[in-house]
């Protein structure tokens, strides 16, 4: 008898739960009619702004694209492709990234000494005054890679492989 009086119990404690619920969305469907004309008036009159424009040149815009921090200002999604100079090599030497996705390459120096890649007509420095350089190369199709060569007596080759799948 005890296990059904919990059960019993249990089932009006969610029951009563449940119907609390019911003034919120009286309250809440009031509001939502002044809610509501309020985007209209809104649209409206952005849409009269725009008709009204008489200055004889083109309309104004009131586009998200023009506006500061609108669509359009973000930027390009990258593929990071990121090496480390320590104790005269450059690790890793291989880095895989998605296919057609713009990489950004980047090259650390960890100890201070100077290193330096060259990615076809981009070079890239770090060292004692710049510890690290990045630049943004285009995207690779699959199966494709570019070496990266170093420049001077400290470093290895290392090459890019657009072999990666996107995604978590």
């Amino acid at each position: 008898m005890t296990s059904r009086a919990a059960l019993v119990a249990a089932v009006l404690a969610v029951w009563v739960a449940g119907c609390g619920g019911d003034d919120d969305n009286k309250s809440n469907t009031k509001a939502s009619p002044s809610t509501r004309s309020t985007a209209t008036q809104t649209g409206t009159t952005e849409t009269t702004k725009a008709k009204t424009n008489t200055g004889g040149g083109t309309p104004a815009s009131t586009s998200p694209e023009d506006q500061p921090g609108g669509a359009g200002d973000e930027e390009a999604n990258r593929a990071p492709a990121q090496f480390t100079g320590r104790g005269g090599h450059i690790t890793p030497l291989v880095v895989r990234v998605p296919s057609f996705i713009a990489i950004r390459v980047e090259l650390r120096s960890a100890d201070g000494r100077t290193y330096a890649l060259r990615f076809g007509g981009k070079t890239l420095r770090a060292g004692p005054q710049v510890a690290s350089m990045s630049t943004s190369l285009g995207g690779l199709r699959h199966g494709q890679s570019i070496e990266g060569h170093p420049l001077g007596s400290t470093g290895n080759a290392v090459r890019i492989e657009a072999n990666a799948e996107p995604g978590p």
